[in-house]
């Protein structure tokens, strides 16, 4: 029988593309976004994006844990491209709303 903390750290290396599936579906959501994701709270975003770069560089910089890395890197990843998706609808839809 494998060691408890072995399973629960064979789990949490599965959790990191686990974590990342979870993103998609808004991801989806924003890529046909018509209305300029305007239901997308861009400050929300931003906000896991600036704690989520910062557990990035500590798991990077001082934990130096690979697995940990993987995890926050993974979820950091998704948010990123969420807040980009939602920041370029939002523009792009602003330029398209009011050109003449």
């Amino acid at each position: 029988m494998m060691p408890l903390e072995t399973v629960i750290e064979r789990l949490y290396v599965l959790s990191a593309p686990v974590i990342f599936l979870a993103y998609l579906p808004q991801i989806f959501t924003l890529i046909q976004n018509k209305d300029g994701a305007q239901s997308t709270s861009l400050l929300t975003w931003f906000m896991w994006v600036l704690a989520l770069s910062i557990n990035t560089a500590y798991a990077a910089l001082v934990n130096k844990d690979p697995n940990f890395l993987l995890s926050v890197a993974s979820s950091l990843l998704g948010t990123v491209i969420i807040f980009g998706l939602a920041g370029y609808k939002r523009w792009r839809y602003s330029h398209t709303r009011f050109s003449f």
